[in-house]
């Protein structure tokens, strides 16, 4: 090839991390040809239509720390459909709600005894202002949150979420992971006095991602959608094409976002350290039902639960923060369901799922009726969250896999953060770097 011919990247996998990183190469004079296997591009951020507006399949919010997406939206020109709202939290506890968005609301909280209840503050607020987690990524959550604000503070607000989550293996996750979703929350408030400030994209991910899809269809990369790479294959050790629909692809490098047993599975065998560690991480999936109804179930963005009646433990009414998708009449709630795909939950027939989620509903606002729900939809995906358990940084894998040509981005890259598009648009601009930093002819 010649070395003023642009460098062809295939990049597996049109969700986020993909767009990304095809539009940070494309800006490099890059050749893209993107894969996607999907009907729509977007992975897990990916839409449906309800009554003619668009609506994600799973839930999303972003924060004010979210600097890599909200730079991003800049340069795209989205900054107007950027829009950030103050949200209401409520806990159910045991047969009652309380609000719990405030210190104020934290303070009037029952279920927690008093002196556990500031010990809980204070751990927000310090958990706020720590920069350094690695010191806390071999210590267990469970030990670390009850040391720092109390048994029963941790049995009412913690421990739903870390054994409904992970199941048997809660009492192994990591502290970083949990110390984590504290700080991004804490840091969407002005300050510590007011409520959070959570932000969406009128029209939700779907703007984003039309408008990356937009850009590179117009630097001419080649996108496409219901195309399973089967294999990618190698010539003397390096990345040489990928394998798509009985077509081979030639290229010099490949960037897969696909989740990490995709990619294992696409590659010859491999005997080497990096791979091996590939294989031994495990995720959960997850089922989320999403109701349109035809009426607010509640005020409330976010709704945790606790009460030993119902199987969920929260679930988040989207239109609470998506003014525009209230002005359209919409009224959405999302129930998701984490949990190892081996269980029989994972499996259960959607009839069966909705009928069991309309009677935990009605426990907590018993004017719920199945009248009010217009259309109702269950989507899954196998590989929703990696299980960040003790040590798990030192299982993360690198960017830069053995096989020269070949960039591995996942989820797990974002440890100890939780799964956000922006941590997905960061992820996909480092990708992209990466490879731009081995390549000896990048402009």
């Amino acid at each position: 090839m010649s070395e003023t011919q642009p460098k062809r990247v295939v990049i597996i996998g049109g969700g986020l991390a993909g767009l990304s990183a095809a539009y940070h190469l494309l800006e490099s004079g890059y050749t893209i040809t993107l894969l996607e296997a999907g009907t729509e591009f977007g992975g897990l951020a990916g839409s449906i239509r309800i009554e003619d507006q668009a609506v994600e399949r799973f839930y999303h919010f972003i924060c004010r720390s979210d600097d890599e997406l909200t730079t991003l939206a800049e340069k795209l020109g989205l900054n107007q459909q950027l829009n950030w709202e103050h949200t209401r939290t409520a806990f159910y506890h045991e047969g009652r709600s309380y609000p719990f968005g405030t210190p104020f609301d934290l303070l009037r909280f029952r279920p927690v005894p008093w002196l556990q209840r500031l010990r809980f503050g204070l751990h927000v607020v310090f958990s706020r202002y720590r920069s350094h987690w690695q010191n806390l990524d071999q210590v267990a959550a469970r030990p670390w949150l009850i040391r720092n604000i109390g048994a029963q503070a941790y049995q009412v607000i913690w421990h739903p979420l870390l054994k409904i989550k992970f199941g048997e293996r809660y009492d192994k996750i990591s502290a970083a992971w949990i110390w984590h979703r504290i700080w991004r929350v804490a840091r969407s408030r002005r300050s510590l006095l007011e409520p959070e400030m959570f932000g969406y994209f009128e029209g939700g991910s779907e703007t984003l991602v039309n408008r990356l899809v937009e850009v590179l269809i117009q630097g001419g990369a080649d996108l496409r959608k219901n195309c399973r790479v089967e294999k990618i294959l190698l010539e003397e050790g390096r990345v040489k094409a990928v394998q798509v629909n009985a077509e081979t692809i030639p290229c010099q490098a490949v960037i897969s976002s696909a989740a990490l047993p995709v990619l294992t599975n696409l590659l010859p065998a491999q005997d080497s350290d990096y791979f091996r560690k590939l294989k031994s991480i495990e995720y959960i999936g997850v089922v989320c039902l999403l109701l349109s109804l035809k009426q607010p179930f509640s005020r409330n963005f976010w709704t945790n639960t606790n009460d030993a009646r119902i199987a969920f433990n929260g679930f988040i009414e989207q239109t609470n923060l998506n003014r525009h998708l209230q002005h359209a009449g919409l009224n959405l709630v999302y129930i998701p369901y984490y949990l190892d795909t081996k269980e029989a939950r994972y499996r259960y027939a959607d009839e069966d799922l909705l009928a069991e989620y309309i009677s935990a509903l009605q426990l907590i606002n018993p004017q719920f009726d199945a009248s009010w729900i217009k259309e109702w939809f269950v989507f899954r995906d196998p590989y929703a969250q990696a299980i960040c358990t003790t040590g798990f940084a030192s299982l993360v894998p690198g960017i830069r896999s053995p096989i020269p040509g070949l960039y591995v981005t996942d989820s797990t890259q974002f440890y100890p953060e939780d799964r956000t598009l922006s941590a997905a648009v960061r992820l996909g601009h480092e990708a992209a770097k990466a490879l731009c930093q081995d390549d000896p002819c990048a402009r």
